[in-house]
C-alpha cells in the first residue's frame, strides 16, 4: 500500500508499505501533495516494467 504523508520540514511524501506493515521504499519531498500523488502514480505505472539488475 502506498502512503501519502507531511514531512517534518514541510512538503509531502509518500511510502510503500509491505502487507506485514514494514516500509519497502519512499519518496522524496515533494513541495506539494499533488505532486506526491503524481509520484505514486508514475510508480505504480513504471515498476511492472522496470527490470532488475543483479549487482552482486
Amino acid at each position: 500500500m502506498f502512503e501519502i504523508l507531511r514531512a517534518n520540514a514541510g512538503g509531502y511524501f509518500w511510502r510503500l508499505k509491505a502487507a506485514n506493515g514494514e516500509t519497502l521504499c519512499h519518496s522524496e519531498v515533494y513541495t506539494s501533495k499533488q505532486s506526491a500523488q503524481a509520484g505514486v502514480d508514475a510508480t505504480k505505472r513504471v515498476a511492472p516494467l522496470a527490470p532488475v539488475y543483479d549487482r552482486t
